[in-house]
């Protein structure tokens, strides 16, 4: 409905309600929501034109991303008097109702599986990752349209036609499983498969009345970037989720639980370039399989389904590696751009803010900076390497060091770390210039004794040692939950540390009074802490005076 008709249509609505007295009372809040997702949508201007398939298109896929999750049932309500009234004004026969009615009772119960997921709370992660390099928006359509499996599974939508029957866990009945499988060149196994996942893209609807081909099954791989994308992104989350269920349905294995089989797939985006060994991956998907068995029970259960389907781990990882998710090398996984890029998309649904690095020539050295405090394991070192290739390391660590001039405490460490590791005596130049700025000198100095030697203009003090573990402990303290900071400040202040405080209260850092607060309530030795909160109260009084 186009707005002015979304708005006469709510009226009506209203008019209709109040007179047949309608219970539950007509939400006009989700009724107008669906009346305006059908029209900007689904191009469902009046509700003459519903027909079967809509309403799963609606509610799994739009509605999903228009709203918060929770208000699936109220969504329900609303569109059965929508229904409701489009009988009672001619706009839809008594038939048409009735097999819309339908549809919606047979895909209700998928509504709780498709809700979103908070990545950040079932995961623990911090409140920004990152940043990350990805390709541009047309090199990743043009990767995903290179998804072969995404090309069967519309070959079957076709060859399925209207009206084929369906049935639950496996698709297609034995006969048309059959019949596809030997008219296509696949395996039966495949043709479920292939089915399921062209149920969840959408280039198949099923219904009460037989299948559907869906709209989507026209943009692919033809459609617009943003069309093909979302057809894959939709694939990858399908294969994740239901694949090794589908294969334990259809096994009647009713102890291996592959539920929630695919959540090692974070970690692996996490670990984007070191990637995870196939083992590992095998490990975790077993320990998620098992949780519900005895440890001896769990082992024979795994290896009869091993022996009889294959190993869960390779069975899935092979399905990944034909939709373009994954890459494997030496025994170790490794997500694709195309993966990161759908796991970015979810992360910041769900509140993780995820930053794109600026392109490789604009790189900047607070850029590295910040990709060492958050960004994902191996990824500095990619950068890294490739920014060192456009400058001399004399110019490198200038502006690394300029960088860390404008920042905290986990600049000035990192950077630091940066020069010694990546540039070695090259930067001895600008590390001697550095001596000469109040909030570099420290680190210049240690740098310059460790790439050099020991020399009198290095030789570090008393008040140099402590401002060194100020920035130390401020530093590695960046964003770590409290109840980790035990084990840290332990291992980064031994008890001979202590003597320092009484060095470190009186220095002019910014981070002082943070530092020892931070060492007087969390630090695991006791009398080690005292003597912290004893200084951080001299601090205080220090900064008041």
């Amino acid at each position: 409905m186009e707005q002015d008709n979304v708005g006469a249509t709510l009226d009506e609505l209203v008019q209709w309600a109040d007179k047949a007295l309608r219970e539950p009372p007509v939400d006009t809040g989700h009724a107008e929501l669906a009346l305006r997702l059908l029209s900007e949508e689904l191009g469902v201007h009046d509700l003459a034109q519903l027909r079967p398939g809509h309403l799963a298109e609606l509610l799994l896929g739009v509605y999903q991303e228009a709203v918060e999750p929770g208000h699936e049932a109220d969504a329900v309500v609303a569109l059965h008097h929508l229904l409701t009234f489009a009988g009672d004004t001619g706009r839809l026969t008594a038939e048409d109702v009735t097999a819309l009615r339908e549809e919606l009772d047979y895909i209700e119960p998928e509504l709780g599986a498709v809700a979103d997921v908070d990545l950040r709370e079932a995961y623990g992660l911090p409140d920004r990752i990152g940043p990350l390099r990805l390709p541009t928006e047309p090199e990743l359509a043009e990767a995903a349209r290179r998804t072969r499996v995404l090309d069967r599974a519309k070959r079957l939508a076709l060859w399925c036609g209207e009206g084929r029957a369906t049935f639950e866990s496996v698709g297609l009945g034995a006969e048309d499983r059959a019949a596809a499988a030997s008219e296509l060149g696949e395996s039966e196994e495949d043709i479920i498969q292939l089915y399921l996942l062209a149920e969840d893209v959408d280039f198949i609807i099923p219904g009460p009345e037989g299948t559907q081909v869906g709209e989507a099954v026209d943009a692919w791989p033809e459609g617009s970037d943003e069309d093909v994308l979302d057809t894959w992104d939709r694939a990858l989350a399908a294969v994740l989720a239901w694949s090794l269920l589908t294969d334990a349905d259809r096994a009647g294995e009713d102890g291996l639980d592959f539920e929630g089989a695919g959540a090692w797939f974070m970690p692996l985006f996490l670990s984007r370039y070191r990637g995870l060994p196939v083992a590992a991956i095998s490990e975790m998907i077993f320990e998620l399989a098992t949780t519900e068995l005895v440890a001896d029970d769990a082992r024979a259960r795994w290896e009869a389904w091993v022996a009889e389907h294959g190993e869960p781990a390779e069975v899935l990882l092979r399905r990944l590696t034909e939709l373009g998710a994954v890459e494997i090398s030496d025994g170790v996984a490794r997500a694709t751009p195309l993966a990161v890029w759908a796991m970015r998309d979810e992360l910041i649904e769900s509140g993780v803010e995820v930053p794109l690095l600026p392109p490789a020539e604009e790189l900047s050295a607070a850029d590295l900076l910040e990709l060492a405090l958050s960004g994902m394991d191996g990824e500095l070192e990619a950068e890294m390497e490739a920014w060192l290739g456009r400058r001399s390391g004399d110019a490198a660590a200038a502006e690394l060091l300029a960088a860390a001039a404008e920042g905290g405490a986990p600049e000035r460490t990192i950077a630091a770390g940066l020069i010694r590791e990546w540039i070695g005596a090259e930067a001895q130049a600008q590390l001697r210039k550095a001596l000469d700025v109040p909030m570099l000198r420290r680190h210049a100095k240690a740098s310059l004794e460790l790439l050099l030697g020991p020399h009198p203009d290095f030789a570090a003090t008393e008040e140099d040692g402590a401002w060194l573990l100020v920035d130390e402990i401020a530093g590695s303290a960046h964003g770590i939950a409290d109840e980790d900071l035990p084990v840290l400040l332990g291992a980064t202040v031994p008890a001979e540390y202590a003597a320092l405080f009484d060095t470190m209260w009186r220095l002019d850092h910014p981070d002082t009074h943070r530092v020892l607060t931070l060492l007087g309530e969390h630090h695991p030795d006791k009398a080690v802490a005292k003597q912290a909160r004893r200084a951080a109260y001299k601090a205080a009084d220090r900064a008041r005076s």
